[in-house]
């Protein structure tokens, strides 16, 4: 907690001076690195690796604009609470617009709930954002189930599904292995598509019939192709086996064909390869996990989750900020660290090096075709995802209500017409942008590393992070650089960082909530009110989130349900931000006329954003 909890924001007790030198403003930075904590988990692991996942590397542009386009009204929204000392939520009721009263009985008689359009928007947010941490008390307990199942059938599951799904990696590294050491380009995609038809049907057979028709079909395509010109390069004929093989056929038609692959002899024995020879005998191994029946139900990840709620309860009841800062700052930080190196030595894994080229295509300012590997939709995805990476909506409400219990708005005082007034106020500014850029740098390396994995791998493979399964999917991402280690770490990190999330959110919502109760003038009225509800919903929201989650299992789709929400809002903030700057800010602490500048560019791009999602969500 911030020193002299007691005091009000906009009081004159415990007034500050601002520290003057690096050391002194680092020593004072803290609200952007709980928001980083909020962000890395919900936007990043999940969201962006999907976005990833579903549109390759077309969107890194999109990805870089998230995260740095925000902080402007980030910024603004922290400058009218330390000059005010009044919250987010009481600003945005100051908005011009509409309100709207709603009739109530909590307390003493019949009330008038009343509050600004914004306002009311914003509760329609809040909801959302509780169900996309149903997703991640998901996504933390398909965490716990993955690396200490709990039941035999969940123990059964786990190696019935790892299994698979390194089968689709494999098969996958297997192609891209073939094509590199042959150097294949493909001419011929009407004829692959012929070919990949004839397979999809013969593997639909019955399994003892498959070798058999698979090489007579195949062997008969392939002597048609080899009259072609265009086809006659060696290994091109291989590079269409297995794109056939691998591509686009269902899971189950894809572990079917592995039987067929790991079999065939003729010019695959011959590529000069030592990856080939291990990538087929690793294949050999894992075919004899095919056909094994799974476990109908397996409760693992509910258990660990109810677990989860239970403890994020307790500890938020009976914790402080201090606690809440250092637990955020250590968990992103490992994680983070985790995923750089990741990225990094995954270049000197050859088939899934992420080359300049990719990059250069990325920040080419395109927009993707629709998938046609996982047969999702990249750019709602990523319009959806662009309101929680980086700064999300829900997190530029709560930034503020941080800076005010970190005492930002305290040290600075009330407003008056002193110079010590203006003085304090632009030293306490000054600490919170650097408080805000730092944190933006925190998180655009970390969404910029997940994007590339989930490009690099996850888009490549054909995997698609959804469902119960989305966990052990993002695992993916790891191995091809930290092998029988890959689960171990990913599933330390997925828990650092979704829970960080779990933890860091339910602790701002709980902060939020009873101020928004407040401004709707609902049963709060002094301070103390407050710092009791605060309590109160600390041990409720993480049993709400649980409540959704037990009924809905779709993290993914929970956490693109509040990304589609957020990224409506962030326009309505752009405004709020730019009325704030126009109409509220005192003249002596208005920022130069490029920051305007840019502050008009963030709330542009939050509006062509936030246009494009309404229109995606109503195509």
């Amino acid at each position: 907690m911030a020193e002299d909890p007691d005091a009000a924001p906009g009081s004159a007790d415990g007034i500050q001076d601002p520290p003057r030198t690096i050391g002194g403003i680092l020593k004072r930075l803290g609200p952007g690195l709980i928001v980083a904590g909020s962000i890395v988990g919900s936007g990043e692991l999940i969201a962006t690796t999907a976005v990833g996942a579903e549109a390759g590397f077309w969107l890194l542009w999109l990805i870089v604009i998230g995260c740095v386009i925000k902080v402007f009204t980030q910024v603004e929204l922290g400058r009218y609470s330390i000059v005010t000392g009044h919250t987010t939520l009481d600003g945005m009721n100051e908005v011009p617009g509409p309100a709207i009263e709603v009739a109530s009985r909590i307390g003493h008689g019949a009330k008038k709930a009343r509050g600004n359009w914004l306002v009311w928007y914003w509760l329609a947010m809040f909801l959302a954002s509780l169900a996309q941490l149903g997703g991640i008390v998901g996504g933390v307990g398909q965490a716990l189930s993955i690396s200490v199942p709990i039941t035999a059938d969940g123990k059964a599951y786990n190696d019935i599904i790892d299994n698979e799904t390194q089968i689709t990696v494999k098969l996958r590294e297997l192609q891209l292995e073939v094509e590199r050491v042959f150097d294949i380009t493909p001419t011929d995609p009407d004829s692959t598509d012929e070919l990949r038809h004839d397979i999809t049907g013969t593997l639909a057979r019955d399994h003892e019939e498959v070798t058999q028709l698979f090489r007579g079909r195949v062997e008969e395509r392939l002597a048609e192709l080899a009259r072609r010109e265009d086809w006659t390069r060696d290994g091109n004929s291989w590079r269409t086996i297995f794109e056939v093989v691998t591509s686009t056929l269902p899971a189950d038609l894809r572990t079917r064909a592995l039987g067929v692959v790991t079999r065939a002899d003729g010019p695959l024995t011959s590529v000069s390869s030592d990856r080939v020879g291990v990538l087929r005998g690793e294949l050999e191994q894992l075919s004899t996990y095919l056909g094994r029946e799974k476990p109908d139900q397996v409760y693992d990840d509910r258990i660990w989750a109810t677990v989860i709620a239970i403890a994020t309860a307790l500890i938020l009841v009976l914790g402080r900020y201090g606690l809440i800062q250092t637990f955020s700052t250590v968990m992103v930080f490992l994680f983070t660290v985790i995923t750089i190196i990741n990225l990094i030595s995954l270049q000197s894994t050859g088939a899934w090096a992420v080359t300049w080229d990719d990059l250069a295509n990325g920040l080419r300012f395109r927009l993707p075709p629709l998938d046609q590997i996982t047969g999702g939709n990249p750019l709602r995805t990523a319009l959806f995802t662009f309101g929680i990476i980086g700064v999300g909506a829900s997190e530029l409400v709560t930034y503020p209500y941080w800076c005010i219990e970190k005492g930002y708005a305290r040290f600075t005082g009330p407003r008056d017409d002193s110079e010590a007034w203006a003085e304090r106020a632009r030293g306490w500014m000054r600490v919170m942008r650097w408080d805000a850029w730092c944190s933006m740098v925190v998180y655009t390396f970390a969404t910029v590393a997940f994007y590339l994995l989930g490009a690099a791998i996850l888009w490549r493979t054909g995997l698609n992070p959804s469902g119960t399964e989305m966990i052990r999917t993002l695992a993916v991402m790891y191995e091809p650089v930290f092998g029988t280690w890959a689960p171990i770490l990913f599933l330390f990190g997925a828990f650092a960082v979704l829970y960080s999330t779990f933890f860091v959110a339910n602790a701002s919502h709980a902060r939020v909530f009873p101020d928004a109760l407040r401004v709707f003038g609902i049963g709060i009225k002094s301070r103390e009110d407050t710092k009791r509800w605060v309590r109160v919903f600390s041990g409720i929201f993480p049993f709400a989130c649980l409540i959704v989650y037990l009924f809905v299992q779709a993290p993914k789709q929970l956490v693109l349900l509040s990304g589609m929400m957020q990224a409506i809002m962030l326009p309505m903030l752009a405004g709020a931000a730019l009325w704030f700057r126009f109409r509220r800010c005192d003249p002596r602490i208005q920022p130069r006329r490029a920051w305007d500048i840019w502050l008009w560019v963030s709330a542009v791009g939050m509006l062509i954003t936030g246009a494009a999602a309404i229109y995606a969500k109503l195509s």
